[in-house]
């Protein structure tokens, strides 16, 4: 660990700030110092300062501290943002298990989760997300970050700039029979509130027989910062692309589905196909910003969703780890530079 001297009005009284790697100053780690006692919510009090250093690292890991419920761990993010917000428009399995906290993921512990912004496809979606560690898995599990204003510099000008103009879309197909019904997506088993909600949110819709809903909506793929201005790689336009999955998810898939058939799949914004060179370059962009770090039981860590994107590794055993989101952000008023 690298202790950090941290400017005035930035500083936490009874705390240290240091990173892993200096050349690599991400996530942020916050510690109590040695031999002081200090609760998080006392920590959650300085939100100033936690608002500062947040847009300057993107990322604020809270280490040593006794996080020690699932209820604790609703109240910091109270404290610290805003109320946990409700997961809507789910693309993701996961539960909730006290309010508006959930399981970060019901994905199958042997698949890899790829870096992605937290419902970036949404019009709107949350700025910040919160991940408590109540019992890290022996082995693997780690959530890789990256930040999304170094990923946007990584990429060629020229397909950033494809991308600005044509923008992207994502396609769901919802087939009843596998992945994630449109009952679940939108939390409703009624059709005439799931075309509401579609309408109220720019989605595109059609039914067809047997229940079959399909979707489409059309996201810009680069955000501004409301507070810094800096443009970030803030989209699910890899995440949700076929190349994406692992192979042989992928083999099964291309052999079942045409690509506008399939359960998600990610195109430009005028329906064109993306070439997959393209979404290599992006894949290989994120991979070579991503960091990571290993859970330790009772850490949390506070994520700018704008600023920084998420994965999960694989792991083996026993892991829990919740999930909590707040801030509601619109995208109207990031998709073009408003602050210096």
């Amino acid at each position: 660990m690298h202790v950090l001297d941290i400017k005035e009005g930035q500083r936490i009284d009874r705390c240290e700030m240091s990173v892993f790697d200096l050349d690599r100053p991400l996530p942020l780690v916050i510690q109590p110092r040695q031999g002081e006692q200090i609760g998080l919510l006392e920590v959650a009090a300085n939100k100033d300062a936690l608002d500062a250093l947040l847009a300057q690292y993107g990322a604020i890991l809270f280490r040593g501290f006794d996080v020690a419920s699932k209820e604790a761990f609703n109240d910091f993010i109270s404290h610290a943002s805003s109320d946990a917000l409700f997961y809507s428009e789910r693309s993701s399995p996961r539960h909730a298990v006290y309010r508006n906290i959930y399981t970060s993921t019901d994905h199958p512990p042997d698949k890899e989760i790829v870096q992605h912004s937290e419902q970036s496809y949404n019009k709107s979606f949350p700025r910040r997300i919160f991940f408590y560690c109540e019992k890290p898995s022996p082995i693997g599990g780690n959530t890789p970050i990256a930040d999304a204003r170094k990923i946007y510099k990584r990429i060629p000008g020229d397909i950033v700039s494809t991308f600005e103009k044509r923008h992207y879309r994502y396609s769901r197909c919802f087939w009843q029979v596998m992945g994630t019904t449109w009952q679940t997506a939108f939390q409703t088993p009624e059709k005439s509130k799931v075309e509401e909600y579609c309408r109220n949110n720019d989605i595109h819709f059609e039914w067809f027989p047997d229940d079959v809903l399909k979707t489409y909506q059309v996201r810009h793929t680069t955000a501004y910062h409301p507070v810094t201005g800096e443009p970030c790689w803030f989209n699910h336009c890899t995440f949700f692309n076929l190349l994406s999955l692992d192979e042989e998810t992928q083999e099964i898939l291309s052999c079942s589905f045409e690509p506008n058939e399939l359960p998600n799949q990610t195109f430009y914004g005028d329906g064109g196909i993306i070439e997959d060179a393209v979404i290599r370059t992006l894949q290989d962009a994120y991979k070579a910003e991503t960091v990571e770090f290993e859970w330790k039981q009772g850490d949390v860590i506070m994520i700018d969703n704008i600023l920084v994107t998420h994965g999960r590794r694989s792991y083996q055993g026993e892991r829990s780890l919740l999930c909590g989101m707040s801030d509601i952000t619109h995208w109207e008023n990031v998709r073009e530079k408003t602050h210096a």
